[in-house]
């Protein structure tokens, strides 16, 4: 299983950090954002990472060099912001070439948004040993949330046996399923065949956003048949938008509760 890695954006709401410094090497206890999430990543147990950079993206390739702990780390270009189903379908096509080091395209994919930083008890190599399953074709890192927040973002509809039922863009639209029991939302990593994946967000259509959401790929697929299952991960991890999420980031691993 191979890594894709999104770290293309501008950072346009961590200003004034990203003035002088793009969002993924921005510094959390001595170490840039980027390089934590690699090597949750890497602790997983992935053979191969595609990072798809974007706005000052010479300067994080520098950071980041041909592998990290050994792990080959190949390089896409995502200049304009098209959306993560777009990025995904960069990854594919200028990740793996000629000056590649990543040894042709893998089965199975980790896709992973750039800005997350974990902890070492939020083992993502749970993710991987739950694809493994005879009958899962992905799963989903899920954030349990209030219900007043899971009715303003992208929601996970899930089974019993925690099958993703559905994504959901609010829960007052109509099959947004039942009112009771716990309120989940997509955390930003998750695991897919990569034919699959990448068909589907090649066949995405334009969002009102203007962009190419690869929830809408995940949609697709999850209505398509596609059994992906949504698991909530012990320890701490956070998608790092804002100053405020940056100093809170900051504040975990400086005093000592991060790893």
């Amino acid at each position: 299983m191979h890594a894709l890695v999104f770290a293309a954006g501008r950072g346009t709401r961590l200003r004034p950090y990203t003035d002088e410094t793009p969002k993924p090497l921005l510094e959390i206890a001595g170490e840039p954002l980027l390089v934590r999430t690699l090597r949750s990543v890497i602790d997983a147990g992935v053979e191969g990472v595609v990072i798809v950079v974007g706005y000052r993206g010479a300067e994080i390739i520098e950071t980041i060099g041909d592998d990290i702990d050994g792990v080959p780390v190949s390089y896409a270009r995502q200049d304009e912001r098209n959306g993560l189903a777009r990025a995904v379908c960069t990854a594919f096509e200028d990740g793996y070439g000629t000056s590649s080091p990543l040894d042709g395209r893998p089965d199975d994919v980790l896709t992973v948004n750039g800005d997350n930083v974990f902890d070492a008890d939020c083992a993502l190599s749970r993710l991987l040993e739950h694809h493994r399953e005879p009958d899962v074709d992905g799963t989903l890192l899920l954030d349990r949330v209030a219900r007043n927040e899971a009715e303003t973002t992208a929601r996970c509809a899930l089974d019993d046996d925690g099958t993703v039922h559905s994504l959901e863009a609010s829960l007052a639209e109509e099959g947004g399923g039942s009112s009771s029991g716990p309120s989940y939302i997509a955390a930003g990593v998750q695991t897919h065949d990569a034919r699959e994946l990448l068909a589907a967000c090649r066949t995405v259509d334009r969002s009102e956003s203007g962009e190419y959401e690869l929830a809408d790929a995940l949609e697709m697929l999850v209505a398509d048949g596609a059994r992906y299952v949504g698991i909530e991960l012990e320890g701490w991890h956070l998608n790092v938008n804002t100053p405020a999420d940056l100093e809170r980031a900051r504040r975990y691993f400086e005093a000592g509760d991060g790893p």
